[in-house]
């Protein structure tokens, strides 16, 4: 029976597992604990006593060593042996300094049961279990410090161990580079040595046997270096050059039917070559050997050429081989560009500032104001009081109880009486505030406390949780609210000028890029103004330079557009679903990470007057873009209705108001007044179901100097690289060039015709989401022109999309397509019960 080979052992995995069996043998032996392991530890533990866990850490320390270095500890020299024990002794002299009680003195330990030392041994080693004594300081410390009985005379002899130690372990250290150091200095003086070699006679005979080709036939052309002497045969030889049947060159063929072939031929002799005339002769018919082939020559004859001079130098001529086609070069594949490891900017880049003095002033105005308002209350018999107030940044809101018999909108009606009669302040007046039974008065402090961007910073969620937290302010109690931009997912911000507007928007900047890096969050700033966001230029955190022009805006975002559906293609391959599971599965893969991708769009207004065609990619990006990571910030000045249509204000769930012009500004933004009121200065009312899904809150937003701007971004460009995406880096519309290098062909037409019907269709399908449709509301919602919102809304009535009859209201035709087939013709209208029957 034939024996089973046994597979060898793994050398990693035997290591691996010696490693772990050391670690967990010391960590057991380190606990300690039950019958069976304090059996095995007894003995080093009455020995050694405490100085027992030196072992245990040794047994560690060298399990971790195989465990990391993935070979075993190797001794190769006695010397380290003798200074590792001598090290651990030392160790232990030091160990008996700090635990046996030398300033009790000896004399005690050895009194505790008898006064004769050898008794005392004996009962030291009887009372095994006395844990006070034995167990602490081990029978070894005990003899040392009984025979020695003095602190320092141990310290000396732990010292001069320990000494002695580090020498016997450092001497084979020491050793090893004082023979590195030998070995090296032998190289160089091999290599400063010159390569001479003995000269050899030029009259040196070799002893050529026949077959055999010699080593030494000196080869001499053109580039060689030399006045291309020649080399001459001797004439006793009478060589000829001819091939043998095998069609091989054969330079060393004799004469041998004359002559016969003498073992040891002449010697090849050097001599300079005169040219001579050489007299033509007739060609001889001999019989040739070869002496170079060991296979036999047979007998054949040969011509007998005069050899020329020129062809005694023995090079040979090839034929030029075929030319060898070059290789064609594979495209390298994009470098992977390594991650720089991430230390944000320090908060304390940031200013704070004091602000004790207007907390005093408004408490003592907010108290003077509480007497005001209740007087009023009771002069206009309204059945309420003022019970009590809260002070905020910017605001003071007064809180109104009410009687049984007295509602609220009786309070609403008198507010401006009341605003009136307090001076002329702004009063806003807060139905509901929700969690409290209660009504608010909001009246404007009398001094603004100034909330700094660094309190609020601080007070952000953990960055590892919420990497894209941002603040909006604080609001009347004190408390940072704040949201995760992933969860906006995009926002919407609007304000006349001085309602802090710009302010907000460089804190939210700030925010991000100094808490999550420039390889995790990319941003895109816009900036039509051409001077509000300057102090971003060349930050790390850009996808691309700074935009200032609307028509490289909409270039920018129709490729961000096709970025968004490159994602999605990729989440569909790896199983995904949204950005934050693919950076999670790419992490753990080892893979590349998506960035997240931020679009700051600064006067929105000024970008659709100048390029209609802008808000189309801006509505796909904010209907779609939120699982692939892309978020939008649009602010504007004038957010009236042809700008923020409802498509966009819909797909925008976060709304941020500042101080507005009038009511009408106001209600676009949040869908109700109480903005045209607001104080300005950061004085804001957000709308988000993330901060409160009832209503709007009134907050306090952050203030930030543009020297602190300046110090992040400072540091960000000063300890990172800044690396624009190349898709990016071109945002010139070739299309248009195209058509003009088109019009001469004649293609311009159909170009034409191709992008009108692609418009139409576009449309057509919007309408058929919609109830009804007007001439007018085509040209508002699809921000096209008047003639072709005409044209379009003609052919819809004609393939009968829309009806031909005016409703009677300002809503328009009603559209029929909703449950309808309709030809593209419009001639056949097919009803869908029609197609059942």
């Amino acid at each position: 029976m034939a024996k089973t080979e046994r597979k060898p052992i793994n050398p990693k995995a035997d290591n691996l597992v010696k490693a772990f069996s050391l670690i967990l043998i010391a960590v057991i032996a380190a606990i300690n604990v039950g019958k069976v392991i304090r059996t095995f530890t007894f003995l080093p533990i009455y020995v050694f006593g405490a100085a027992y866990y030196l072992l245990v850490l040794l047994l560690f320390v060298l399990g971790i060593f195989r465990l990391f270095r993935g070979k075993k500890f190797k001794i190769s020299r006695p010397s380290l042996v003798i200074g590792l024990i001598f090290l651990f002794l030392a160790i232990f002299a030091f160990a008996c300094v700090a635990t046996v009680p030398y300033e009790k003195g000896f004399d005690n330990l050895l009194t505790q049961y008898n006064t004769d030392l050898g008794s005392y041994y004996k009962g030291a080693f009887l009372n095994l279990f006395d844990k006070n004594t034995y167990w602490q300081h081990g029978i070894l410390g005990i003899v040392i410090g009984a025979n020695l009985k003095n602190k320092l005379v141990v310290i000396v002899i732990g010292v001069v161990l320990g000494v002695i130690s580090l020498i016997l372990i450092a001497l084979p250290l020491i050793t090893k580079l004082v023979r590195k150091d030998k070995k090296e200095q032998n190289t160089e003086e091999k290599k400063a040595e010159p390569d001479i070699k003995p000269i050899e006679d030029d009259n040196e005979q070799y002893d050529i046997k026949p077959g055999f080709e010699s080593d030494h036939t000196p080869f001499i052309n053109e580039n060689s270096g030399f006045d291309r002497p020649s080399i001459v045969l001797d004439d006793s030889l009478d060589r000829n050059y001819s091939h043998n049947d095998y069609n091989e060159f054969s330079p060393l063929a004799f004469p041998s039917a004359k002559k016969e072939i003498a073992p040891t031929p002449t010697p090849v002799v050097i001599q300079p070559v005169v040219e001579e005339p050489v007299p033509e002769q007739t060609p001889e018919v001999e019989e040739e050997v070869n002496l170079i082939e060991t296979r036999p020559v047979e007998e054949k004859p040969v011509q007998k050429v005069q050899i020329d001079n020129d062809l005694v130098t023995m090079q040979p001529i090839f034929a030029d081989p075929e030319p060898t086609p070059e290789p064609v070069p594979t495209p390298e594949p994009p470098k992977k560009r390594k991650k720089v490891k991430w230390i944000p900017p320090s908060a304390d880049l940031l200013q704070t500032y004091e602000t004790s003095e207007q907390k005093e002033m408004n408490e003592s105005v907010a108290n003077q104001r509480v007497e005001a308002i209740n007087q009023i209350l009771a002069n206009f018999k309204l059945g309420a009081k003022c019970s009590g107030y809260t002070v905020g940044p910017s605001i003071t809101r007064y809180n109104i109880e009410y009687e049984p018999n007295a509602t609220v909108k009786s309070i609403d009606a008198k507010v401006d009486d009341i605003s009136v009669r307090l001076g002329g302040v702004s009063a806003r007046f807060t139905p509901i505030v929700y969690g409290s039974p209660y009504s608010g008065l909001e009246i404007p402090n009398a001094a603004i406390t100034t909330v700094s961007f660094k309190e609020v910073f601080e007070s952000l969620p953990d960055v590892k949780k919420h990497p894209l937290a941002v603040a909006f302010g604080k609001d009347i109690s004190g408390k940072v609210i704040s949201a995760d931009f992933d969860e906006f997912p995009h926002i919407l911000v609007a304000g006349t000028t001085g309602s802090g507007k710009s302010i907000y928007i460089h804190s939210l900047i700030a925010t991000l890029i100094m808490r999550v890096s420039p390889d995790d969050l990319k941003i895109v700033l816009v900036d039509p103004k051409k001077v509000e966001m300057t102090k971003y230029r060349d930050m790390p955190h850009l996808l691309c330079p700074i935009i200032t022009e609307a028509e490289k805006t909409r270039v920018m975002l129709t490729k961000l557009v096709a970025e968004m559906e490159h994602r999605y293609e990729q989440f569909a391959e790896n199983g995904d679903s949204n950005i934050k599971q693919f950076n999670e599965r790419a992490k753990e893969e080892g893979g590349e990470t998506m960035p997240y991708i931020i679009v700051v769009l600064d006067e929105y207004a000024d970008l659709v007057d100048t390029c209609k065609d802008i808000s189309l990619p801006v509505v796909s990006i904010a209907q779609k873009a939120r699982a692939a990571g892309i978020h939008l910030l649009i602010s504007t000045q004038r957010p009236s209705t042809n700008i923020i249509t409802g498509v966009i204000k819909g797909n925008l769930p976060t709304h941020v108001a500042l101080m507005t012009a009038g009511y009408v500004d106001s209600n676009v933004i949040i869908g109700e007044g109480g903005a045209e009121k607001l104080l300005g200065k950061g004085d804001m009312l957000v709308q988000s179901p993330l901060v409160s899904r009832q209503g709007v809150t009134r907050l306090q937003g952050c203030f930030i100097q543009n020297k602190e701007i300046g110090h992040i971004v400072g540091y960000l460009k000063e300890h990172y690289e800044t690396i624009y995406d190349e898709n990016y880096l071109d945002l010139v519309d070739h299309s248009k060039e195209a058509g003009k290098a088109m019009v001469a062909s004649g293609e311009v037409e159909k170009e034409a015709d191709a992008a009108e019907e692609a418009r139409y269709q576009s449309i057509k399908d919007w309408v058929l989401t919609q109830e009804f449709v007007s001439m007018s509301k085509i040209q508002r919602e699809c921000s096209v022109g008047f003639n072709r919102a005409g044209r379009f809304f003609k052919r819809l009535q004609q393939e009968g999309v829309v009806s031909t009859e005016v409703d009677g209201t300002s809503k328009g035709c009603k559209v029929l397509g909703h449950g309808e087939y309709y030809a593209d013709d419009g001639d056949n209208v097919v009803a869908s019960n029609e197609l059942i029957s």
